[in-house]
């Protein structure tokens, strides 16, 4: 998919889904405000995360993104203000 047209409640709604899916345990709650250290992301499920939603946007980000920005909504916030379409690690 390529980043033209993808808004930060679409990133939101891509990463709820991606956690949702990968955390596997219905006991979760997986929201905007959710934290990724409290849904259990290290930094090498970190790292994962951070490639694949990579491919999802079609641009390049840094791991360091999740600790940066510690909530799915603070980082889709992040990411569509820095533009998907362009490197959003810098």
């Amino acid at each position: 998919m390529g980043s033209a047209g993808i808004t930060e409640h679409d990133i939101r709604d891509w990463c709820i889904a991606y956690l949702t899916k990968t955390l596997d345990d219905p006991a979760i709650t997986v929201g905007p405000e959710a934290n990724f250290a409290e849904l259990g992301l290290d930094s090498a499920s970190s790292a994962y995360f951070i490639v694949e939603l990579e491919e999802w946007l079609g641009a390049e980000l840094t791991p360091e993104l999740v600790f940066e920005h510690p909530t799915i909504a603070a980082l889709a916030h992040f990411i569509a203000e820095h533009g998907a379409a362009g490197n959003a690690g810098d």
